[in-house]
């Protein structure tokens, strides 16, 4: 099942990007950061939750000792979004892309404060190794002198997304499904919004028909369907490599604003490219040794029972 679940993420960032592609039509458009991402929240809520009514079963449901995991993970996905789009009015859009993109970074040093990952030569190389590629991808350059606040708004957007991988890890063990905590989360962000609206511009919006087909493609296409299947794979793949496989997310967008948009690509953008999808290659196989690694036999009878014990409970 790992491979199902780097493959979904894979999926997911891909999906991402075509919608950062999608927003920045958008964004031409009339419609702020902050008013698209509360709407595809709306719309992600009214389209997912009458699908979840038809299915068998609970899948609502969310066991008791859960819901205190569902909500943290409900606000850390308002938090991502608003830090992102805080980020992107603080400072241009590739610098705050590449800020998101240190998630691994924090991954990495949190799992280690936690205990729940060892930090190795081999994870430090590749995470160095995508957060080099994700600024060369993204464009940053003379912009990164005059970040000033924007640089911690951007610094907490990377650390709240990584947070939101590490909830997503944790709640297999929860007994939470990914179509159950997908839906909530969507849920508790629509929350937050409507609490947000006087504050916002969605009221004054003029929606045109190109306007609504758009809104439709990024609440079902690029918003239920990655965040389910982002979800589903951590399930199965450790946060430090989703977030890896995540930086597919900025150079599938780059890739499509190119063919859609004609938006042009520098040597250093390419350079980039070549880099990311380098780390990804890396982390892939790095998990796949993982995953096929034979379980290390005890070294005297008396220390394998304690193992077979461990194994069992």
């Amino acid at each position: 099942m790992r491979a199902v679940g780097m493959a979904a993420i894979f999926l997911a960032a891909i999906l991402f990007g075509a919608a950062g592609a999608a927003a920045k039509v958008l964004f031409v458009s009339d419609v702020s950061p902050l008013d698209l991402t509360a709407i595809r929240s709306f719309v992600a809520c009214a389209v997912l939750g009458p699908i979840m009514v038809l299915l068998p079963g609970r899948p609502f449901h969310v066991p008791p000792a859960a819901r205190p995991m569902t909500v943290a993970a409900g606000v850390m996905f308002v938090v991502v979004n608003a830090t992102f789009y805080l980020a992107i009015d603080m400072m241009n859009v590739a610098a705050a892309i590449t800020l998101e993109y240190t998630s691994p970074f924090f991954v990495l040093v949190l799992g280690a404060l936690l205990g729940t990952r060892r930090i190795g030569v081999r994870d430090c190389a590749i995470v160095t190794l995508s957060l080099v590629g994700c600024f060369l991808l993204t464009g940053g350059g003379g912009e990164w002198v005059r970040l000033s606040s924007g640089l911690g708004v951007g610094l907490a957007c990377g650390f709240a997304f990584a947070v939101f991988n590490m909830i997503g890890n944790a709640c297999k063990s929860r007994g939470i499904g990914a179509t159950a905590l997908t839906f909530w989360n969507f849920a508790i962000s629509s929350l937050i919004w409507v609490a947000a609206l006087p504050f916002l511009g969605v009221h004054r919006l003029e929606p045109t028909a190109e306007m609504m087909a758009y809104i439709g493609f990024i609440a079902v296409v690029a918003t239920i369907l990655p965040y389910w299947l982002l979800l589903f794979g951590l399930r199965h793949v450790d946060a430090l490599p989703a977030t890896v496989i995540g930086l597919l997310d900025p150079l599938a967008a780059g890739l499509m604003a190119y063919v859609l948009l004609g938006e042009t690509l520098t040597p250093a953008n390419m350079a980039g490219i070549a880099l990311v999808s380098l780390s990804v290659i890396l982390v892939t196989l790095s998990e796949r040794q993982t995953s096929r690694a034979p379980a290390k036999p005890p070294r005297s009878p008396a220390e394998g029972v304690p193992q077979l014990e461990a194994n069992n409970g």
